[in-house]
């Protein structure tokens, strides 16, 4: 039991000197009483999480085998890998999707099919041209998606006083000027994009600490290469001090995870670390370096989860590369891009193999927030539980640009908001109607239709 009589507020924070910060994550001193853990639970805030991978899925090794409840991912005698495999341990707290579409693809300017699966694929609005009109390869150079996607949708209604709205983090996800459409896939509403953040280190330093405003004394910080956990020392022992065994735990786990992002940022390049944990200067890691995008994930990853169990923001959206992705997983032994690869599918096994294997390295990925995310004790559940957190692509078939049968999987029951551990087949039913759903399990319940109404059919049935 925690001993003290008077909670911590939710909006608590580490102080030290020179006006350091660090933020908290939810302890259950911060809650009025414990008289039973399912209360304590019942008041962690609910969280929404866009997971973005893109050109298309290789259907035959992504679908699972089974019926609604029972389900394998793996198919007899397959030679590539499955890519759902990766998440066999979450196997219980999953709702796989199959039959979703995007009909307002069909609808509405644009003809290019990376500029529509961007731009319909979080909003499911029809497409605005912009004032440049139609480029190269029917590109609406500086267009914009029709409506606001569902994770600001979310975050308009839910932020309360969240210290950020959303946070949007991306990995190598570099804007095309030309070809803006396919880089991007936040908008508060037309012509309002949310970029994602690509440096970690930026994210680092804006989203968790707040240094002196003293220039001068921020500057010495760095040069002294200390970790601002190193300012608020004093004030952490004082905080130990009242809180129970669970939250000392949950303190040390926190700070712990806090330094080891530290280190990971400033590790030299010829892989020797400082010895000792550091704020973050000017990062080794090109955050724009494809070669870097394996560890600027796992950062990315790392802190979307620090900030969600700090309760600073109740959506966020993690966007690798973009919808017409460059990147060459050579760590993979690739070398021709992924989207390159994604127009050979149809017609080459090889490139359907490789395909495979990247989405699957994606699983792995997807597993790795999921664990993070499961990790975090809240209450008598876990801040996955507390969440739904969305994988989704931009494409059905790759090679096709197709809108049907577009691959989503679903992660954590939103508190109970849905029924997990189940492979859902829909008869093409439009992502509107997911979002619709997902509003809904977010406590939304006043809206029926969500972007181009005339696809909208209403909530999803079977998910809750």
């Amino acid at each position: 039991m925690n001993p003290r009589k008077t909670p911590i507020s939710r909006r608590a924070v580490l102080r030290g000197a020179g006006g350091a910060l660090v933020a908290l994550p939810l302890l259950d001193a911060m809650w009025p009483s414990r008289k039973a853990s399912a209360a304590a639970s019942s008041l962690f805030r609910k969280r929404f999480v866009v997971f973005f991978s893109g050109n298309g899925i290789i259907h035959e090794n992504w679908r699972p085998v089974g019926t609604e409840n029972d389900f394998v991912f793996h198919r007899a005698g397959a030679k590539d890998p499955h890519i759902l495999s990766p998440l066999e341990a979450f196997k219980r707290k999953l709702i796989v999707l199959d039959g979703i579409d995007v009909p307002t693809r069909k609808m509405g300017p644009g003809a290019n099919g990376h500029d529509k699966g961007m731009g319909h694929m979080l909003t499911g609005a029809l497409l605005r041209v912009g004032p440049s009109g139609i480029g190269d390869f029917s590109h609406l150079p500086d267009g914009t998606a029709g409506g606001p996607s569902i994770d600001q949708a979310i975050a308009a209604r839910l932020a309360g006083n969240a210290r950020f709205t959303s946070l949007e983090l991306g990995v190598v996800s570099a804007l095309d000027t030309k070809r803006q459409l396919t880089s991007r896939m936040c908008y508060r509403d037309s012509f309002e994009v949310v970029p994602p953040e690509n440096d970690p280190a930026e994210v680092f330093r804006n989203v968790f600490f707040g240094l002196a405003e003293d220039s001068q004394d921020a500057a010495r910080l760095r040069r002294e290469r200390r970790s601002v956990l190193d300012r608020v020392r004093d004030d952490f022992k004082r905080m130990q001090g009242v809180l129970g065994p669970a939250d000392r735990r949950k303190l040390e786990a926190h700070t712990t995870a806090i330094r080891e992002v530290e280190n990971a940022l400033e590790a030299r390049a010829d892989g020797e670390k400082f010895p000792a944990c550091r704020v973050p200067n000017v990062p080794t890691l090109d955050p724009m370096d494809e070669k870097n995008y394996p560890a600027l994930g796992k950062l990315q990853m790392d802190l979307l989860a620090l900030s969600l169990a700090c309760d600073l923001t109740p959506v966020a959206s993690l966007q690798w590369s973009t919808g017409q992705s460059p990147v060459r997983f050579t760590w993979l032994d690739q070398s021709e891009s992924h989207h390159g690869l994604s127009h050979k599918a149809d017609d080459e096994a090889a490139a359907r193999s490789h395909l495979s294997r990247i989405d699957h390295w994606y699983g792995q990925q997807f597993s790795y927030l999921l664990t993070k995310l499961d990790a975090i004790q809240e209450g008598d559940a876990t801040l996955l539980d507390h969440s739904v957190v969305m994988w989704v692509n931009e494409q059905g078939n790759g090679d096709q640009h197709s809108e049907i049968d577009v691959p989503y999987v679903l992660a954590g029951g939103c508190h109970g908001a849905f029924r997990t551990g189940r492979y859902l087949k829909y008869p093409h039913r439009a992502a509107n109607d997911l979002y619709v759903s997902l509003m809904h399990a977010m406590g939304i319940e006043d809206v029926q239709t969500f972007g181009h109404a005339e696809v909208c059919k209403g909530a999803l049935p079977g998910l809750g």
